[in-house]
């Protein structure tokens, strides 16, 4: 029988009563390894699933691909938040729908990360990883601060402005979205880099090969300003830093509901494309 664990957010209100319904509907279809409300990923990891279902929203689902590690397994999300871009599934529809599971290979889909290594002026360096994007602000007192870009060794811009988004794939309809950055087929192997309010018209969004190592250095920065991986607490990104972005050795594996277009999301809740004229 597939092994199944189920973790769900302590933040959210239906995350129990969500937990007690999907555990029994895999009654006599799985056998559950781990079932709780909490954040201890690593118990997750220890319990030799081979799907993670989660209750929560995208924030819970990036926090246990974190939590995984090197030990990914696939994750499938059950929405209990807003939009839910990777969180694919209501309850409802994993009880109506999720057959599919038990029928034979799980159909995953990978996606790659970003690897973030932080290297201080000092010489010390720290490693994170990002399944959304990392993303550098300007923080207070908020005057532009200024960038250089290079991949490969080869420079590609000095940048003038509010910050710097670099998105993978997964996070291209997260803040890049927001600051006017494109849109990416979630399985594509590239990176999209997003200036956030330029001090300039000619700083457009790239799009480049996940290839490439990216090498992103301050000569400018304010107190305050920062770089931030998946939302996480910000950390310090001062006068000689430097962060060197590249694609990360491990994939995360997503099992999407198969009954949605990779668009579904855009399209329902996003309302994309639907202010257009028919006919």
């Amino acid at each position: 029988m597939l092994r199944v664990a189920i973790i769900g957010s302590p933040e959210k209100k239906a995350a129990p009563e969500a937990l007690q319904r999907i555990r029994r509907w895999l009654n006599g279809r799985a056998e559950v390894t781990f079932a709780e409300i909490t954040r201890d990923v690593e118990r997750v990891a220890a319990a030799g699933a081979q799907l993670v279902i989660v209750l929560g929203g995208d924030g819970t689902l990036i926090s246990v691909v974190h939590g995984l590690g090197a030990r990914q397994v696939p994750v499938m999300g059950v929405n209990l938040g807003k939009l839910g871009f990777l969180a694919d599934f209501t309850v409802e529809e994993l009880e109506q729908e999720g057959e599919f599971l038990f029928s034979g290979e799980l159909p995953v889909t990978r996606r790659i990360m970003l690897r973030v290594e932080h290297h201080a002026a000092g010489g010390a360096i720290s490693e994170s990883v990002a399944v959304n994007d990392c993303v550098i602000l300007t923080g207070p007192p908020f005057r532009v601060v200024e960038l250089t870009i290079e991949t490969d060794s080869d420079l590609v811009a000095h940048v003038r402005g509010d910050g710097l988004i670099v998105a993978t794939p997964s996070g291209s309809t997260a803040h890049n979205l927001s600051a006017g950055g494109p849109i990416l087929e979630p399985t594509l192997d590239s990176f999209v880099l997003t200036t956030i309010c330029p001090h300039g018209l000619s700083y457009r969004p790239l799009v480049i090969s996940s290839e490439r190592k990216i090498t992103i250095g301050v000569t400018r920065a304010n107190p305050g300003t920062a770089f931030v991986v998946d939302g996480q607490a910000p950390r310090s990104f001062a006068f000689g830093d430097q962060l060197v972005l590249s694609r990360h050795p491990s994939t995360f594996g997503i099992v999407r509901n198969p009954r949605h277009s990779p668009w579904h999301a855009l399209r329902r809740k996003l309302k994309w494309g639907q202010g257009l004229a028919t006919g």
